[in-house]
C-alpha cells in the first residue's frame, strides 16, 4: 500500500476517533510546548523540479533525495480534554539535486531543494484511559520553499522559491510518560509543498516523533 493510501485511510480513522467533542468541562486549560524529529518524504521530486525548470526555458533530467529528518516545534492549548489548538513550525531540510541539462546548452547542474513552514492546527483528542489518547490533526501550514543549482561551467545557474499556503492531516496517539510529558507518534500529509513555476511541488509525509511538557 502506497503512503499516500495509509494517510488518506488514517487521517479520518483518527479525526472519527475524535469525534465526541468537548461535552466533558475544561480540567486546567493546559498550555504546552513539544518538539521532536519529523522523517519527510517527497516521491517523485526529481520530475517536478523538470517540470519547473521546464517554465524557466531549460530541459533537464533530475534526480533528488527523496526523504530528509529535521527538528520541529509545538505550541499548544488544550481547550478541553478532547480538542487542542496548536502552533508548529516544520523543517524540510537540504534535499541534493543532480540535474543533467540539455538545453538551453549541454550541461551538469547540482544544488538543493529545501523548505521550511508555520502552521495552525486543530487537534481531535479521544483519550483511551490515564496513559494513551489517540488524536487526529486538520490544519493550515504556510511553506516558504526554495531551489537552488549551479553548474561547473556556469552557464546553469538558478534560484527560485516559493511561498504558499497547504492542508495538513494526520492521525498519532501520545503516551503519558508523567502527568507533564508525554511521547508522540504520528503520521502527517501536507498536500503540497513548492509550486509548479519555480521550485517543483510535491506532497510531503512526514513521521513525527516527540516529546511535550504540559504546564499544569
Amino acid at each position: 500500500m502506497k503512503l499516500n493510501a495509509v494517510f488518506a485511510t488514517l487521517a479520518p480513522l483518527g479525526l472519527v476517533l475524535a469525534v465526541p467533542l468537548a461535552y466533558a468541562a475544561d480540567p486546567s486549560g493546559d498550555v504546552y510546548v513539544g518538539g521532536g524529529l519529523s522523517m519527510s518524504r517527497a516521491s517523485g521530486l526529481g520530475g517536478k523540479i523538470d517540470s519547473a525548470l521546464a517554465n524557466q526555458g531549460v530541459t533537464s533530467s533530475s534526480s533528488a533525495d527523496g526523504s530528509s529528518t529535521n527538528p520541529n516545534f509545538r505550541l499548544g492549548y488544550r481547550v478541553s480534554p478532547n480538542v487542542a489548538v496548536e502552533a508548529s513550525y516544520d523543517r524540510v531540510g537540504k534535499m541534493d539535486v543532480q540535474s543533467g541539462v540539455s538545453s538551453p546548452s549541454a550541461d551538469s547542474a547540482a544544488g538543493s531543494w529545501k523548505a521550511h513552514g508555520l502552521g495552525l492546527h486543530v487537534l481531535g483528542i479521544a483519550p483511551i484511559d490515564n496513559k494513551w489518547s489517540l488524536y487526529g490533526r486538520l490544519g493550515v501550514e504556510r511553506w516558504k520553499t526554495n531551489l537552488d543549482l549551479s553548474s561547473t561551467s556556469g552557464s546553469t545557474n538558478y534560484s527560485g522559491s516559493s511561498t504558499h499556503t497547504s492542508l495538513a492531516l494526520g492521525a498519532g496517539a501520545a503516551y503519558a510518560i508523567t502527568p507533564n510529558v508525554d511521547v508522540t507518534g504520528e503520521l502527517v500529509h501536507y498536500t503540497h509543498v513548492g509550486d509548479d513555476t519555480n521550485t517543483g511541488r510535491t506532497g510531503l509525509n512526514q513521521f513525527n516523533l516527540g516529546l511535550r511538557y504540559h504546564f499544569m
